[in-house]
């Protein structure tokens, strides 16, 4: 096989154990798939009760500290931006984690030979690393995933940060068209290259048979149309507006249930919302479900909703992964235009509706229960984890 080129990844998200289903699993999958191409080394924020160093799967993992251990909150899995938003003290410890994270990133590219690296998200770690790497003429791919570019579109010296990291980088790999875009107004000659974050397709496509009739028995779900919504409940989820579809849909689908499948701060208030609108028996709230669940709930679906919507700060989807794996379980996925879907899944059984109102997700709804939609799960494959790390070693080695 040879040498493997070494590859160093960053991410201030990070699984904090193994089978964390938290923070950015993603992250974890794509720098696995990655080890077929290079030698992969990690760099994330460290976590109470996660280990400053490990080996997973052969690939090395360090966590950089950054302030007492007890103290340290920010790689919970709710995002840096979420929390500058809801604690004060937030703003206290990024100091002192963008610190930590420069001087980590420092000390491993003098200790290590890396022949490139990859962060994840443009602030803090692409502007981190796209600044490390220069110097030393080591390759840097920044991957956008959304929340990074919106935050730095809204920033006064924003554009400025992504004309710097574009300019100092190797590439930069938005995950979907609608970043790609807005980034080459703000720097014209960056390198783009775009691909989603990957997923598993065949994990979706053959459940258990006898698990699958056990959870519709207890889910009450027998003679039951039903949508389901998996996703973290934040306010670009939309969840708000599905619920109020919902009571737009039981005038004409009486037995129409809806399961969410996810937690997040918005939680209490949509339960709320579901008692205030009379809907508590047709609304089934599951919390965080492991992978396996969400396999036997995507089969249990008539459809599945993404009912995403612009957040308050203008922020919206990169392009959720459920899309992916509702397609790939054969259901047909309706989502808003804020899903960022590429084009060729709006062929494959993507119902995309063009606003984000109760009354719009409802007809859309209506319209695929009444007609159904042809779903062709084949055109998801080129979005499986070994397409996309291929995909990334293409870019990183080209």
């Amino acid at each position: 096989m040879g040498i493997r080129p070494r590859l160093l990844i960053v991410s201030t998200t990070f699984p904090r154990w193994e089978n964390d289903p938290g923070p950015a699993p993603f992250v974890f999958d794509l720098a696995d798939h990655l080890q077929k191409y290079f030698e992969v080394t990690v760099l994330a924020p460290h976590f109470p009760g996660s280990a400053r160093h490990e080996v997973w799967n052969g690939m090395e993992i360090f966590r950089f500290r950054y302030l007492p251990e007890k103290w340290e909150f920010l790689a919970d899995g709710q995002g840096l931006q979420n929390h500058l938003r809801q604690r004060k003290s937030a703003w206290a410890a990024l100091i002192s984690f963008l610190l930590a994270e420069f001087f980590a990133g420092l000390r491993i590219l003098r200790k290590r030979g890396f022949d490139a690296v990859n962060s994840h998200w443009l602030i803090p770690s692409g502007l981190i690393f796209s600044i490390l790497c220069r110097p030393r003429r080591i390759p840097h791919i920044a991957t956008v995933h959304a929340a990074d570019y919106f935050q730095l579109s809204r920033m006064p010296a924003g554009k400025f940060m992504i004309r710097l990291i574009a300019g100092w980088s190797k590439a930069l790999i938005p995950v979907n068209q609608t970043m790609a875009d807005g980034i080459k107004k703000i720097r014209a000659g960056a390198n783009l290259f775009i691909m989603p974050m990957g997923f598993e397709p065949e994990k979706f496509q053959h459940p258990d048979q006898g698990e699958l009739g056990k959870m519709r028995k207890e889910l009450a779900l027998e003679d039951h149309p039903v949508l389901l919504f998996i996703g973290k409940l934040t306010e670009k989820k939309g969840v708000s507006n599905l619920i109020e579809a919902l009571g737009l849909l039981l005038r004409e689908f009486p037995k129409l249930k809806l399961l969410i499948a996810g937690k997040g701060l918005l939680l209490p208030g949509l339960e709320q919302q579901a008692r205030n609108s009379g809907l508590s028996h047709q609304v089934k709230f599951l919390g965080a479900v492991p992978h396996q669940t969400a396999v036997l709930l995507y089969h249990l679906a008539d459809a599945v909703v993404v009912p995403s919507i612009p957040d308050r700060y203008g922020e919206s989807e990169g392009m959720p992964v459920v899309v992916l794996e509702g397609l790939a379980a054969g259901k047909p996925v309706i989502g808003t235009v804020y899903c960022s879907v590429p084009s060729e899944l709006k062929q494959a059984g993507f119902f995309e509706i063009g606003e984000s109102s109760p009354e719009a997700i409802a007809r859309a709804v209506k319209k695929v229960l009444r007609e159904g939609l042809k779903v062709d799960g084949e055109k998801v494959k080129k979005y499986s984890w070994p397409e996309v790390a291929n995909f990334y070693a293409e870019v990183v080695k080209g």
